[in-house]
């Protein structure tokens, strides 16, 4: 049963996307403090350039509590909740001929509770974005390939600040697929991607499963994932702290800081890795086609029950800085 607010405000996603349309020959426009109910399907209201969102909640919608459907810049979402979403953020052009790319935007302080398939999908060409304080929790029925957050296609300079997933774990597949869900995801069309202090959790596949190239990963912990850290592009990992990966089920082991692909090219900088004495989940697993090529500073790694390093593929290129017997590293290696 809905509150009194939720009665109030309840209309249907025809009339929102109505509300938002009488707005469009405005050069800005704000909506506050709105509830925006449905019935589990259809989205809730449409982005335009310059439009303002706050203070509003977004309740029972399907592929896009908000979509992006064309070129949108200056989008400024705030101060929002949703609960019982698909997607939060949607960026699905209308015409497919027509990128709906989304600059020069901010999303921030938004709570998603019981989502099912990601919190926010941005791709395109868009860019220059900021996302901070942004958390995102799964429902307990996800769909396949759930993830928190989600860059595709050409996306680029986007910043993600604070920002939490937690939970995006695939269930009820076979023992023999591999297992998808992650907390954070980027592709390797998409280059200068920030991670800041963010937290992943509890997912079936990567905690941070990145392709793109020149990212940066400063501050973040990732805790409970598969492979908590997922790298296969370029760029640099500081005081990234990776503790206990847990597999869920599906084919492929767990690991702290897996690399992928056909090379990597990664500076991992005073990693803090720790586990407990039965987690022989590998610290640095290396699944790739070709050599990566990887410079390790500054490590505190406590993993007492796993290897340091484990090869399946290609065996890597390592640089240790300082070498590696003056860096803080207890692995069954060195037991």
């Amino acid at each position: 049963m809905m509150d009194h607010l939720d009665r109030r405000a309840f209309v249907s996603t025809v009339a929102l996307v109505s509300v938002i349309g009488c707005s469009r020959s405005a050069k800005a426009a704000t909506i506050d403090g709105r509830t925006f109910a449905g019935d589990g399907s259809g989205e809730g209201l449409r982005a335009q350039s310059g439009l303002t969102i706050k203070n509003s909640r977004f309740l029972n919608l399907g592929n896009g509590a908000i979509r992006v459907n064309v070129a949108t810049d200056g989008l400024i979402v705030e101060q929002v909740e949703g609960r019982d979403l698909y997607r939060f953020l949607e960026n699905t052009a209308s015409d497919r001929s027509k990128p709906a790319s989304l600059t020069n935007f901010r999303l921030r302080q938004i709570t998603g509770e019981d989502i099912h398939r990601a919190m926010t999908r941005i791709r395109y060409g868009s860019r220059d974005g900021v996302i901070e304080d942004v958390i995102a929790r799964a429902s307990a029925e996800t769909e396949r390939y759930c993830t928190g957050f989600v860059l595709d296609d050409e996306a680029q300079s986007i910043i993600y600040r604070r920002c939490e997933a937690h939970g995006f774990a695939e269930r009820d597949r076979s023992s023999g697929d591999y297992w998808n869900g992650d907390g954070f995801s980027d592709e390797r069309g998409n280059k200068a991607i920030e991670y800041l202090s963010c937290t992943a959790t509890g997912s079936t596949d990567g905690g941070f499963d990145l392709k793109s190239s020149d990212v940066l990963l400063s501050d973040c912990t990732a805790k409970d994932n598969k492979r908590n850290f997922r790298l296969w592009g370029s760029g640099k990992a500081e005081n990234c702290r990776s503790e206990d990966p847990r597999s869920r089920g599906g084919s492929g082991r767990s690991a702290h800081f897996s690399f992928h692909g056909g090379s990597a090219k990664f500076v991992i900088d005073r990693p803090v890795v720790r586990a407990s004495a039965d987690n022989d989940s590998p610290v640095f697993l290396f699944d790739n086609d070709a050599p990566a090529n990887i410079e390790i500073r500054n490590a505190d790694i406590d993993a007492p029950g796993a290897p340091l390093i484990l090869a399946e593929n290609s065996m890597p290129n390592i640089k240790w800085v300082p070498p590696r017997e003056d860096q803080l590293i207890r692995t069954m290696d060195e037991n």
